[in-house]
C-alpha cells in the first residue's frame, strides 16, 4: 500500500495476518522436526517451540484495530494483505525443516532455532518501518519483544544443556 506521500504502509490487520502466518509456519516446522528427531530433549524443545508459536498465533489473532478505514483504504488494505501473504506463504526464513529434522546435535538444533527466531525479528523490524498506524507499530514492537525472548530462552537452554530441557513441552 502507498500513502499520498509515496510511503508504503500496512495496517494492523495486515500485520496481524502476516504474524499469524509466520507463527503457523514456524509451528509446523517445529512439529515436523519433533516428529523426526530421536533425542527426547531435542523433541521436547521442538514441541515447546511449536506450542510457543501456536500461542503467539492465537495471541496475534486477538489484535484488533479501532481505526476506521475509507472504501479506498479498505481496498488498499486487501491488496497489502495479499502481498504480504504471498511473501510469507510457506516462509520459515533460515529454518530448514529437513535439516532441522535430521539434526542429531542438541547445540546445533538450538542454534538453528535461534537463527530462525532472529530472522523473524529482522523481518518484523523491516515491517516496522512500513507501518504508519501508531497502534500497529505498538503491536509489532510487542511481537518483536516476544521473538527476542525466544532467542534468550534458547541461549539459556544451550548453556544449560539437554538435560535441562527434558519434559519441557509438559511445562
Amino acid at each position: 500500500m502507498e500513502t499520498s506521500e509515496g510511503k508504503i504502509m500496512f495496517t494492523m490487520a495486515d500485520i496481524r495476518e502476516i504474524a499469524i502466518q509466520i507463527e503457523k509456519n514456524g509451528e509446523a516446522a517445529y512439529r515436523e522436526a519433533a516428529a523426526a528427531v530421536k533425542d527426547t530433549a531435542m523433541r521436547d524443545v521442538f514441541l515447546w517451540l511449536a506450542e510457543e508459536e501456536k500461542r503467539h498465533a492465537t495471541w496475534f489473532a486477538s489484535f484488533t484495530s479501532e481505526a476506521k478505514l475509507s472504501e479506498a483504504q479498505l481496498e488498499l488494505e486487501k491488496m497489502g494483505r495479499q502481498l504480504l501473504q504471498e511473501m510469507v506463504a510457506d516462509q520459515t526464513f533460515s529454518l530448514d525443516k529437513e535439516l532441522l529434522a535430521r539434526t542429531v546435535d542438541f547445540d546445533q538444533a538450538l542454534a538453528q532455532a535461534q537463527l530462525f527466531e532472529s530472522d523473524t525479528v529482522t523481518f518484523y523490524e523491516f515491517l516496522l518501518n512500513l507501518v504508519s498506524e501508531g497502534e500497529a507499530k505498538n503491536k509489532l514492537e510487542i511481537i518483536i519483544l516476544e521473538e527476542k525472548r525466544h532467542i534468550e530462552q534458547l541461549a539459556e537452554m544451550r548453556d544449560a544443556g539437554p538435560e535441562s530441557c527434558r519434559n519441557l513441552a509438559l511445562v
